[in-house]
């Protein structure tokens, strides 16, 4: 996103020529001038003293804890090269900072210590999946939109095609971020991520009274379709329940004080409303895989029909 710091008045030009009819000389003139004003105005901004320039940048992230705000941090980095350089190093990562900031934040762990709060929107129509950050408790929050997944039946599987952009779903896009993908059945998924992060947390042990076999890997690995994690649906529990779009992931950790198991929920699904459904999740699994979870949930399942 670059930053947008007015523009180029054209009116003397186009009320002495016209629309369409201007020389070639006078849109090279036009074109190099806007071009020398553009540069200008960067090196204005890129040239402020780096101590100056990063205690603003420092007080403008502080302030803007969360979204809408949030968004000024985002133009802060794309204002020039320096400045995004310095935000770099200023944004920290979602599971230390527990704050949404750019997209990658999307493929890192959640926070540690606290639940971000999603919801979910179903198209029935053209079989397409919203995801949403809450913004607040109301009833009628419209969140902000993070992720877009589009349903694609095959003969003998079902893909989830999910991006970045709500209007561009497909896996030619630059959007494109990964998949999820069903056996014939509808008892077996496949998280693909298009670029696997380098690092990220591998959850060794964990279940669910509803999903289990859960695994996560992160290695280094050129951008493909490759497989970071495996969902399996048990059938004796899915024929028990009244319905699979309730649910919650749990990661076992070591005994307590008093020897007994303890437990940490990292992803909670459930329908709160007509096609509309609450989805919170935190480390060590990230958005996209917390979304690619519960599109499992929706996918038919054929076994128990």
């Amino acid at each position: 996103m670059k930053g947008e710091f007015g523009s180029i008045s054209r009116k003397g030009f186009e009320g002495r020529f016209g629309y369409g009819m201007r020389s070639r000389s006078h849109r090279v003139v036009e074109d190099c001038s806007v071009t020398v004003v553009d540069a200008l105005r960067q090196s204005c901004w890129a040239n402020m003293p780096s101590e100056l320039l990063r205690d603003v940048l420092m007080r403008i992230e502080e302030s803007e804890c969360s979204w809408p705000q949030r968004k000024n941090v985002v133009a802060c980095a794309g204002v020039c090269r320096s400045w995004r350089e310095i935000m770099k190093e200023i944004v920290r990562n979602l599971e230390v900072s527990g704050k949404m900031t750019f997209p990658i934040s999307l493929k890192q762990p959640g926070p540690r210590d606290t639940l971000i709060q999603c919801f979910i929107k179903r198209n029935r129509g053209n079989q397409t999946y919203h995801l949403y950050l809450n913004l607040s408790q109301a009833s009628n929050d419209d969140g902000k939109f993070l992720l877009a997944a589009r349903r694609c039946r095959r003969p003998t599987y079902t893909d989830y095609i999910i991006s970045l952009n709500a209007d561009d779903v497909s896996k030619g896009s630059n959007n494109y971020i990964g998949k999820l993908r069903s056996n014939f059945l509808g008892t077996k998924f496949t998280i693909y991520d298009a670029q696997p992060p380098n690092a990220g947390a591998k959850v060794t042990k964990s279940r669910s009274t509803r999903i289990v076999g859960m695994r996560q890997v992160s290695p280094k690995v050129p951008a493909g379709n490759y497989p970071v994690a495996h969902i399996s649906y048990e059938l004796n529990v899915l024929v028990q329940v009244a319905s699979v779009k309730n649910f919650q992931l749990v990661a076992s950790l070591e005994n307590g004080a008093g020897g007994q198991e303890q437990e940490n929920v990292i992803l909670q699904f459930g329908k709160v409303g007509k096609d509309i459904f609450t989805m919170d999740y935190q480390y060590p699994i990230s958005a996209f895989q917390a979304f690619a979870i519960c599109l499992s949930s929706f996918d038919t399942k054929i076994a128990c029909e």
